[in-house]
């Protein structure tokens, strides 16, 4: 009978040890594992493969801030591989969720940002009043928390670029430019190009608000600035650029200055579709067509650049 109870307790202690070890060690090592897979296949652009990973990450650790903080920002940033509104909704929607699954004790500074930016994205998307005043809460409150912080500012200006409040977005933006600090010579290179990229990122703010408020030499320059401070990294700056004098009419300097940003990002078919639709505009057929093909070179199933070829009598001096 002694030696049947010690055969039981002898099973019962391997058992524990089997659950202990599959609930402390393994289950922690493969959701590691799966984590850093889904890493890998994100920074390769397969969507797919970074989701399945995820879902193979939270399924042995449901319930890791750490995990979850990074799903939910990895959804956020994913979106662009959905092209229907109605799935971006739903994807924003549940990377709020995964982010509201975080134990209250855990929630941080950086988680409680997240979710603000998350909220911004998806009042972006859907345009509703509560969306945004969800979204402008958060960031009063991270302002509270952290006061000198001036990215928080830069991301709240952002919402009110979205929500198209121009003045508030400029009085918002001016407290964020502010509390950069100034880049001197002594400061590290690192922290220089950090602080370059996101200055640049306000001066191209303050160059939205000033189109938008059809201040067009101020926005100009505003948006100068920001390709002074970052200008290999920002060639999107140019068709901005290009845009202010387009809407003055000045067809001629706006192609110049999207050959500005053709250079700079030859293989984008943005560009020399641009370019086509400002010859097209002027009446030039042959620059036109030239710049049409360069786009279907780039990108074949552009359907604004085929409809050139496809429907030259719609295009005036297309048929000569």
């Amino acid at each position: 009978m002694r030696l049947f109870i010690k055969i039981i307790l002898i099973i019962l202690l391997v058992a524990l040890l089997c659950v202990s070890v599959w609930f402390f060690c393994l289950r922690v090592f493969l959701a590691d594992a799966y984590f850093r897979k889904a890493m890998q296949y994100r920074n390769g652009n397969s969507w797919a493969e970074t989701l399945m990973r995820y879902n193979k990450v939270l399924a042995y650790q449901p319930y890791q801030p750490f995990y979850q903080k990074n799903f939910a920002i990895d959804l956020k940033n994913g979106l662009d591989f959905y092209k229907n509104q109605e799935a971006k909704v739903q994807i924003i929607d549940l990377a709020i969720e995964r982010i509201e699954k975080i134990s209250k004790k855990d929630v941080d500074f950086k988680v409680k940002r997240s979710l603000a930016q998350i909220y911004a994205v998806k009042a972006n998307l859907t345009q509703k009043k509560e969306d945004f005043l969800l979204s402008e809460k958060l960031f009063i409150d991270l302002t509270q928390i952290s006061p000198q912080m001036a990215s928080i500012y830069k991301d709240w200006c952002q919402l009110k670029i979205e929500q198209q409040d121009w003045q508030t977005a400029l009085e918002i933006c001016r407290k964020a430019f502010y509390l950069y600090p100034e880049i001197k010579p002594e400061t590290p290179k690192v922290r220089q190009d950090m602080l370059k990229a996101e200055m640049s990122e306000i001066y191209e703010k303050f160059g939205q608000i000033y189109f938008n408020l059809e201040n067009w030499d101020k926005s100009e320059q505003m948006y100068t600035q920001a390709l002074k401070l970052n200008p290999l990294r920002r060639p999107n700056i140019w068709k901005k650029i290009a845009d202010i004098y387009y809407k003055q009419g000045d067809l001629d300097t706006a192609i110049k200055k999207n050959l500005h940003g053709l250079a700079l990002s030859p293989k984008d078919a943005a560009w020399p579709l641009a370019i086509g639709l400002l010859y097209e505009q002027k009446g030039d057929t042959a620059e036109a067509k030239e710049y049409f093909q360069k786009a279907l070179q780039l990108d074949p199933q552009n359907i604004t650049a085929s409809h050139f070829f496809l429907y030259p009598s719609s295009v005036p001096g297309a048929e000569e």
